[in-house]
């Protein structure tokens, strides 16, 4: 049980394997019998938004695990020092297998597609309802709601842009004295050692 428990603790830390996965959300859904009302809504507010595909970054390592399987060796106090080696080469060909079927199951897009289109529709469902659904459709389909997807992506860049371009005159402006007036008095105390009799 408690190997049960580290091998699916394992399978959800994220480091090694990174796989990048795009999933057509029509392919997805074209799979199933017939898309609810609620669905079709989010579907369609995704395409109308350019938030059709998903973009999913997984990575998985098994390296406990192979850390894990060569200690059930090394650790074994009745093996002796001779059949350790074989043993341990056998520990790493078994991550290795566990390694390839974890690969395989990430590779299998339709399995992983379907997953990820399940996972974003229970985001959209839990975050608006039917009637929201249908007012933000209504609104990203006027000119002023496709001005707003062309704008929003920029928005952080260009306050960034427009707080720098207001804030560094007003940065010189507070630390050009204070600087003038440190400078001036480092001189004075590089004058003042300067006379100093040694």
């Amino acid at each position: 049980m408690e190997a049960r428990n580290n091998m699916n603790r394992q399978i959800l830390t994220f480091l090694g394997l990174s796989i990048i996965l795009v999933a057509a959300g029509m392919a997805a859904h074209a799979q199933q019998p017939v898309m609810s009302e609620k669905e079709t809504l989010v579907m369609k507010f995704r395409k109308l938004t350019g938030a059709d595909n998903v973009n999913l970054k997984i990575n998985v390592s098994f390296d406990d695990t192979k850390a894990e399987l060569v200690a059930m060796v090394d650790d074994d106090k009745e093996l002796t020092d001779a059949q350790k080696p074989d043993l341990r080469k056998a520990a790493v060909e078994a991550y290795d297998r566990l390694d390839n079927q974890l690969k395989a199951f990430l590779n299998d897009r339709p399995q992983i597609s379907r997953l990820s289109e399940i996972a974003v529709f229970k985001v959209y469902d839990q975050a608006f309802s039917e009637a929201e659904l249908r007012e933000l459709i209504a609104f990203y389909s006027t000119a002023s709601g496709q001005k707003a997807l062309k704008f929003l992506p920029t928005l952080s860049t260009q306050v960034q842009n427009e707080f720098q371009s207001m804030l560094i005159p007003k940065l010189q402006e507070f630390i050009t004295p204070k600087s003038t007036a440190e400078s001036d008095q480092l001189k004075q105390k590089i004058q003042e050692t300067k006379m100093k009799k040694p």
